[in-house]
């Protein structure tokens, strides 16, 4: 097979049993064999989501026949395999590919078989995405790309990596594919770019988009694990009182909800954990025994009378805005193993999936979110020992959802519920880190959220307080929902609506905040350097990017970076947040500073247009030039013309930005006036009225004289 445009080649020999995947730009060389005689071997090429490809296909026999295939494509550097079982019956499966190379100098990263999918500098055994790295970035990633309840990858961290499926399989149908990905790429960040974009191509998948769903568009409220009305709510009002008081509150404020989530406490439950083992009676021993206020599994989903005296519809009706529901595990000693098929604890049959979103429907639920799913996976073993069972549990709740209008949240996901999450596009979000969000927990979220990133999944970084800026910051950055947890009279507005307009939605970057390439390489190598972790807008050939750091350890606290790492070329300003002040950085200028007291450090870095002028942006927001308030920025070598957003009600905002000499304004639509300029700094202030009908404004900004 001729190489491709991407330098990739492959080459099978059939002699031999042996194949080989080369790509002689990196020096990278891996060779497979199989072990027995291979036959019928045939080339051809086509075109599918991932593009225009040229394969070979060949058979071979182990313990029954089956077919291999490599595909090679054109114009981006990935090779898929596949592994088709030709008859039905098989015992356990067979590894394809098995690749070997001088693997042993490389770093490690992947994701483990653990809650919440936590990173692991190493290679772990499971449904995860292996990334191996050089010193100089040039790095590949390979993955299982079918099958993902019942897929692993496996080796030896030294010499050999592939695919298989899990060992404890019963039995393998007719025709069933294994399939892989292996991608190259020089710099990690761009080579999971380039993984995502293949196996989202593969499943017809795009990004989720910034208005996927409310629960990514709008400012919410949560009431899970972290949050004060967590299983706790003022006695003198009762649970739902108290959460139709808090929205008045909000409401008296001006602060808007987009909706309100629902966490475990509001459904029926018994006293076992998912293996069936008995716990406590009570979740909160302060308050009233019900069968609400348990710690174990799915008695029945509907929202318990003792709280809802009036059902879930009447709540959301006075309530005003939409619910996101949470559910647990199916319990061993409900009613629902009696009337639908449910496999250990997950239910199987799709009309079990039917009635719950309908249930939802008419409760004005908008999202519901599958939590306890490791657990789930763990205690019901026909997920990951009989093909089509885990597919039936995820197929089911997805298809359903989207009979209904629902959106999905997957909750407590190890890596293969992140792979599988690729069939649904109704599935918006997932959680990235543990409960209750806190700095301990920022290097985890931000690791998780590239894979999140990767398959077209917003990452959710879970409930925190809204005094507690550094979290805000970081929600805001992720790209997906920005929810609090305060009782009432502890919210804090003024952190609030740095994250939103006036109506709830939430101003936020093109992309989830991921780590920085020297972020992969500290880590692997043990250093002590801060986490450095970045995003962007990006409005034409206007690349806005935002860098996040905070200490790995207290001891180290300076930082430094260049603007090539952001993939920034030219001058550029940095904006430190905490000082409220500018620096000019060449082109080939290192950028560094210090973690405050605050415990972190945020920077937004600017590029010097063609004009000279750089837009700051909206200075109130964590993200002063998303797109949600700068709709776009156009740039000539006079000047530059912008586009505003306005929420409704809205009518005067300030832009800021630098310019080298008094700038002229001039509004289009609306009105923009210079307020002040700094002729020391060249920074200078604009008010900016909206046109009222129309919720927006637009004016050009040009240098004197220009």
């Amino acid at each position: 097979m001729p190489k491709s445009a991407s330098g990739i080649l492959v080459s099978v020999n059939s002699s031999e049993g042996t194949y080989e995947i080369a790509v002689p730009s990196q020096q990278a060389r891996l060779t497979g064999k199989i072990e027995s005689k291979v036959s019928h071997v045939s080339s051809g090429k086509g075109k599918d989501g991932v593009g225009a490809y040229q394969e070979i296909r060949f058979d071979w026999n182990t313990v029954g026949p089956v077919q291999g295939t490599i595909r090679r494509y054109d114009n981006l550097p990935v090779v898929w395999f596949r592994l088709r079982y030709l008859e039905g019956e098989f015992g356990a499966g067979i590894p394809f590919p098995i690749l070997s190379g001088n693997l042993s100098e490389m770093k490690t990263f992947s994701y483990q078989d653990r809650t919440f999918a936590p990173p692991k500098y190493g290679l772990a055994e499971t449904a995860t995405p292996w990334l191996l790295f050089e010193p100089n970035g040039q790095s590949m990633i390979m993955s299982p790309a079918s099958e993902f309840m019942i897929a692993k990858m496996f080796g030896n961290e030294k010499t050999s990596l592939g695919v298989r499926l899990n060992e404890g399989l019963k039995s393998i149908p007719k025709n069933m594919d294994q399939d892989a990905l292996l991608v190259f790429g020089d710099g990690i960040g761009h080579t999971w770019d380039t993984w995502g974009l293949a196996m989202r191509g593969l499943y017809k998948r795009t990004l989720n988009q910034p208005n996927a769903d409310v629960l990514v568009q709008k400012f919410g409220y949560w009431t899970d694990n972290g949050a004060d009305y967590y299983y706790n709510y003022d006695l003198k009002r009762g649970y739902t009182n108290t959460l139709l008081d808090l929205k008045k509150t909000y409401d008296a404020k001006d602060i808007p909800l987009g909706y309100l989530q629902l966490d475990s406490w509001w459904y029926q439950k018994s006293i076992n954990d998912p293996s069936g083992k008995p716990g406590g009676v009570k979740k909160n021993s302060k308050l009233p025994e019900g069968n609400w206020n348990r710690y174990g599994g799915l008695m029945e989903y509907r929202a318990d009378p003792e709280l809802f005296p009036t059902g879930l519809g009447f709540f959301q009706h006075d309530l005003g805005i939409p619910l996101a529901t949470h559910n647990r595990w199916i319990d061993r000693m409900s009613p629902y193993h009696q009337t639908y098929l449910i496999s250990g604890v997950g239910a199987v049959e799709l009309k079990w999936w039917d009635d719950i979103m309908e249930y939802l429907l008419d409760g004005g639920v908008v999202c519901y979110e599958q939590d306890w799913l490791d657990q789930i996976y763990l205690n019901s073993p026909e997920m990951g020992t009989m093909p089509g069972i885990g597919d039936a549990f995820t197929d089911g709740m997805a298809k359903a959802a989207k009979n209904h209008n629902l959106t999905l949240q997957y909750c407590m996901g190890t890596p293969r519920f992140f792979l599988q999450g690729l069939k649904y596009p109704n599935l918006t979000t997932i959680r990235t880190s543990g409960d209750r969000f806190e700095p301990g927990k920022w290097a985890d979220f931000i690791y998780v959220s590239q894979l999140a990133d990767s398959v077209g999944i917003l990452p959710w970084c879970d409930v925190f307080k809204s005094g507690e800026l550094g979290n805000m910051i970081l929600s805001v950055l992720s790209a997906g929902p920005v929810g609090t947890g305060d009782s009432i009279g502890k919210e804090n507005a003024s952190n609030i609506f740095k994250a939103i307009l006036p109506d709830g939605v939430i101003v936020k970057p093109d992309r989830p905040i991921l780590p920085m390439d020297q972020t992969y390489q500290d880590g692997a190598d043990h250093r002590k350097t801060p986490f450095l972790a970045s995003t962007y807008t990006n409005h034409g050939t206007v690349r806005t990017s935002y860098v996040f750091a905070f200490p790995r350890d207290k001891s180290t606290r300076h930082f430094e970076f260049n603007l090539r790492d952001l993939g920034q070329s030219g001058a550029a300003y940095v904006f430190d947040f905490a000082k409220d002040q500018s620096t000019l950085v060449g082109s080939d200028g290192v950028i560094q500073g210090d973690i405050g007291e605050q415990g972190y450090a945020y920077l937004m870095v600017l590029p010097v247009t063609q004009s000279g002028i750089t837009i700051l942006g909206d200075l109130s927001k964590i993200v002063p030039t998303g797109k949600q308030r700068i709709v776009s920025i156009d740039t000539r070598s006079t000047g530059l013309s912008l586009k505003i957003h306005f929420a409704p009600g809205e009518s005067r905002i300030l832009i800021e930005g630098i310019c080298p000499s008094l700038p002229t304004v001039t509004a289009i639509k609306g009105s923009a006036k210079l307020e002040s300029y700094d002729s020391t700094t060249g920074r200078f202030v604009l008010g900016v009225l909206a046109v009222p009908s129309t919720h927006s404004a637009e004016f050009t900004i040009a240098k004197s004289g220009g």
